[in-house]
């Protein structure tokens, strides 16, 4: 893709000083910074390091449906319906970790994977960066997942995932920007006309709810 010219960036960056650490654990640290706004205005700023890379998998089967992952979540007290997902350490790929964490959560193999998205999660305080991958030429593996980790694993139709993602039920970034980009891969026939047709068939069968 051609970059085009409202792309460009605008007036100066930012400027800090060398970090001061105020915290540190195995999974993220948070630096202090005396920094210059754009605008000139002096300010503290804290951000966030993440230790590991995440990363997620779209397992995308033949007819149409994904696998997905239930699981409670600490930070929000809720049941969340994801996207088989996790951290990536430093020593690891992407995409073995997206393949580890496949196996892990969603007792699943692929022979065929592609990286189909790059996202910042949360760029006004933290570096966390993800990569998602589109998993196919699926077959089944046995589950192993983190001691911590209370999971249930569902098949669901695309076109039903992508519905309750409208309506709000499924609100996890990684499993939004995922079933999106691959829903713009089938209608721009960025997929195997196969597994365009079978999401795309999928959609028409679960239209958003209205209300």
């Amino acid at each position: 893709m051609k970059t085009p010219a409202w792309m460009v960036s605008h007036g100066p960056p930012w400027r800090a000083g060398p970090p001061e650490r105020i915290h540190d654990n195995p999974f993220f640290a948070i630096d202090k910074f005396d920094a210059v706004a754009p605008t000139g205005v002096e300010t503290p700023y804290y951000m966030q390091h993440f230790k590991n890379l995440a990363t997620g998998v779209v397992a995308l089967h033949p007819d149409g449906t994904i696998s997905l992952v239930g699981q409670w979540r600490f930070p929000s007290r809720a049941y969340s319906w994801e996207l088989p997902e996790g951290g990536v350490p430093p020593e690891e790929t992407a995409q073995a970790g997206a393949q580890r964490e496949l196996r892990e959560e969603a007792g699943l193999t692929a022979r065929t994977w592609r990286a189909i998205l790059q996202l910042e999660l949360s760029n006004a305080s933290s570096d966390e960066v993800c990569v998602l991958f589109l998993a196919t030429d699926l077959a089944p593996a046995e589950f192993d997942p983190d001691p911590t980790e209370q999971l249930t694993v569902a098949r669901v139709p695309f076109g039903e995932a992508l519905s309750a993602i409208a309506a709000g039920h499924i609100r996890d970034s990684l499993t939004v920007a995922g079933l999106l980009r691959v829903h713009h891969m089938a209608v721009t026939g960025e997929l195997a006309p196969d597994l365009a047709d079978a999401v795309l068939r999928s959609v028409r069968a679960y239209p958003p709810e209205r209300g």
